[in-house]
């Protein structure tokens, strides 16, 4: 059996979720090549070929949200210090 061929868009997938787990855990303040290289070895394993694409769109797509979500709560603060 042949192995798996992978599109760039395959590869950038998996990094952003590898880097996505890596921000999201423990090992945050020591982020460097050989902690991130530890986070994307499982990640073939997890996530398969197919629907990793369609994982790192949703975890964009949070992240996004989230970001959203902070910027309209520090501006309705803004406000509201405004209007007392």
């Amino acid at each position: 059996m042949g192995r798996a061929l992978y599109t760039f868009n395959h590869v950038k997938a998996y990094a952003l979720i590898g880097l996505h787990n890596l921000l999201n855990s423990g090992n945050k303040d020591s982020i460097d090549l050989e902690t991130l290289d530890m986070f994307l070895d499982p990640l073939e394993t997890v996530h398969t070929k197919e629907k990793v694409i369609e994982f790192s769109k949703l975890l964009l797509k949070k992240e996004k949200e989230e970001k959203e979500r902070k910027s309209n709560s520090i501006i309705e603060g803004e406000n509201k210090l405004k209007n007392d």
